[in-house]
């Protein structure tokens, strides 16, 4: 008889560990399963590397700019559907550069930031669709050789 207690005793014990391990894993899985608990996507960008524009000035070539720039993606394109147009995206901006200068206008090392800037997004709305592209970031710019500045 006392071998019966302490047997159903040691089933009491066990099985009420097993619940204490089951409710505390409870709130951890329901949390995890929360949509608040979900951290928001990471914002997508696709790298444009080694894209070599012209530098002129004057109605002549004095210099080339190899740049890499980031497109940062709206949330929800995928950064898949942005690298299959990439070539077109550098075609059309290596014919935009030679059509007019991206360069400073009193520097023949560099690209105008901004005017690179613009001229991507515009590209980026007509190959990816308006609004895929929220902002250019330039990372480097690397001139060709190193060209004495007009004074």
């Amino acid at each position: 008889m006392l071998t019966a207690k302490l047997y159903v005793r040691g089933m009491l014990v066990r099985s009420l560990a097993a619940l204490a391990l089951i409710l505390a894993a409870a709130p951890t899985a329901a949390l995890a399963a929360s949509p608040e608990a979900a951290a928001p996507p990471e914002a997508a960008w696709v790298t444009l590397t080694g894209v070599g524009l012209p530098i002129i000035a004057d109605g002549r070539v004095r210099n080339h700019v190899f740049v890499e720039m980031k497109l940062h993606l709206k949330p929800g394109l995928a950064p898949e559907q942005a690298r299959a147009k990439n070539t077109a995206i550098r075609d059309a901006l290596i014919r935009e550069g030679h059509r007019r200068s991206l360069g400073e206008a009193r520097n023949w090392n560099r690209l105008d930031e901004r005017a690179l800037a613009a001229a991507v997004m515009q590209i980026a709305n007509t190959q990816l669709g308006r609004g895929s592209v929220l902002r250019v970031e330039v990372v480097r710019q690397t001139p060709r050789m190193r060209v004495r500045n007009p004074v």
